[in-house]
Order: C-alpha cells, then structure tokens, then sequence
C-alpha cells in the first residue's frame, strides 16, 4: 500500500523548548513551535517534537533552539486524542474534553540556520507537504461567510516511519483537510468515504473556541484551542473515487490549487 506523509518547514522558533522526559523509554523529547509563512502570506504555527533523544542531546536543544533564532525542519504529521481540562466557571468541576491533536514529528535533527532569514524569500518552500491516504469519513460541505464553496473531510494515513515512545498500536494518523473554490468544488464531486487521494500542500494551524457544556451542572463552556489542518495546493483523485468516465485520470490542476491556498 502506497504511503506517503512528509512536511517540511522553515521557520522562527516561537517559543524556547520544552524537554520531556519518557520514564518507560528512558529517552527524552524536545518540544517547540514554529512561526512559519506562506505564498499568500499567512503565518501558521506547527508544533514540532524530536523524539528518542538521550540526556546529552537534550541539553545541546535546549543550548541551540533559542527564542528568534530560524530553523529547518523535516518530518511527518502526527495526530492523536487527548483530554483536555476545562474548568467550569458555575460550579468549578473539571471536565475532561476529547480534543484531536496534531504534531509535526521530525524525522532527524533540525537544522538550526546560522543568521535570520528574510520571510518573504521563503515562502514557496517555508511550509510544504504531501499525504496519501483514504478518507475516513464523507466529505461534508462547510461554505463560508464570502459565499465561495468550502469543504472538509476527515484521511487516514498510513505511517512509514513510528516512533517507539508513542503508542505501540499507532500505525496511522487522521489528519483533516480543508478545500475552498473550485478545488472545494470537484471534491465534493468526486470523493466519498474510503476515496484515496494524494495531496500536496501546506499544514494550517487556526485558533478557535469551542463549546462544551459542565459534565456536572450542564453550564456551557468555551474554551480556546489551536487546531491543526492541511490545505491543499494541489489533489489527484487515486481509487475509489467517482471519475468521469471520460476522463479516468482527473487530478485539481496547480493554478486551481494555489487558488484554494489563496482563500
């Protein structure tokens, strides 16, 4: 089975690092985000992790990956449940809410760039990435506020590497996507649930409120999350898909998806 998931990303490290230290494994973990940009100009902020490093390592990231400081990094989308605490305002119970969560693993060392980068000489290259995979649930059609058509759906993405301080089961990620314009249009067209489809394009991050209501006393409550999303530059529609049948081999062109980028 055809796999493919690889991002990479040039960025300004965000924030200094964070190490975690995994007590089964006896490994340590470098946690830190990047400040990104794109062709159209956006700022997303992917969250990195380096996995499966020992004590001395660690501590040469932590030496290294300042604040400001432009880094390089390659690896693969990564997303999983977790529970998230919300404090409820009414009655202080603390309830725990099922979020999906999304990370970029790096397969190696980042590279740390020895002087800062100009934004706008990067962005063809700053923020890109490819996945194959199927969908997992039926696109859905999600217009926005400007009129122009929107969608989203839900792939399962098979994993060629794993990391052995991850869940042992994790062999796959369900990584959502988001389409606009045209591209939105044709899949829509043409995808269902278990549709493969190879996509190339840029990882998205977007600040949100949710809404929940208190386990204990009902009270609606917000909280704010950063959620994670890919939004394609370009799409070709592989197998189990509803092709014309005059044309098999159908696939959004490159002007049509640095459109849905643009959106």
């Amino acid at each position: 089975m055809a796999r493919e998931n690889s991002f990479t990303f040039f960025g300004e490290l965000e924030n200094a690092p964070v190490v975690l230290f995994n007590e089964e494994a006896k490994t340590y973990r470098v946690t830190f985000t990047l400040k990104t940009i794109r062709r159209n100009g956006r700022n997303d902020f992917p969250k990195i992790s380096v996995y499966s490093l020992d004590e001395e390592t660690a501590r040469s990231y932590v030496g290294k990956l300042k604040q400001g400081v432009y880094v390089q990094v390659r690896g693969m989308l990564s997303t999983k449940m977790v529970q998230k605490p919300v404090r409820c305002e009414k009655c202080g119970e603390i309830s725990m809410i099922d979020t999906l969560q999304s990370e970029i693993i790096s397969y190696g060392n980042p590279f740390v760039l020895s002087e800062r980068v100009t934004p706008a000489d990067i962005v063809e290259f700053a923020n890109v990435g490819c996945l194959i995979g199927s969908l997992c649930t039926d696109i859905q059609r999600k217009d926005n506020a400007t009129g122009g058509t929107a969608a989203q759906f839900q792939m399962a993405v098979n994993r060629r590497y794993r990391v052995s301080e991850l869940e042992k089961g994790t062999r796959t990620d369900y990584p959502w996507i988001k389409v606009f314009g045209n591209t939105a249009d044709e899949c829509l067209k043409r995808l269902k649930k278990s549709s493969q489809v190879y996509i190339s394009g840029a990882f998205q991050t977007r600040d949100i409120n949710r809404h929940v209501k208190c386990n204990r006393c009902g009270e609606a409550m917000v909280y704010a999350e950063r959620v994670g999303e890919v939004v394609p530059t370009g799409i070709e529609f592989l197998n189990n898909c509803l092709f014309d049948p005059k044309n098999l081999e159908e696939s959004v062109s490159a002007d049509e998806g640095a459109a849905n980028e643009k959106t």
